[in-house]
């Protein structure tokens, strides 16, 4: 398997982990706030920590994704080359 195959299972892998996530997070309440009211802020309760810690996952898969199609991008800039 080639490095950028590799580097796309890797993405694939990462994008269904965040969908995922994604979906859990919609179900809670926090998440239903903000859509009801998305011009206001959310004031932050004790419970809503595990909710911050799923945003948090989130957001770092989202750099993972793009580090790797970052990566991708040079594969092929050096494959032109």
């Amino acid at each position: 398997m080639s490095e950028f195959e590799e580097i796309t299972d890797k993405i694939k892998i990462l994008k269904k982990s965040r969908d995922i996530l994604q979906k859990e997070y919609e179900k809670t309440d926090f998440h239903q706030k903000k859509e009801s009211h998305p011009h206001e802020t959310v004031p932050p309760l004790p419970e809503d920590e595990e909710i911050y810690k799923l945003l948090t996952a989130i957001q770092q898969i989202d750099n993972y994704i793009k580090k790797y199609q970052d990566d991708q991008y040079k594969i092929l800039k050096n494959e032109e080359e």
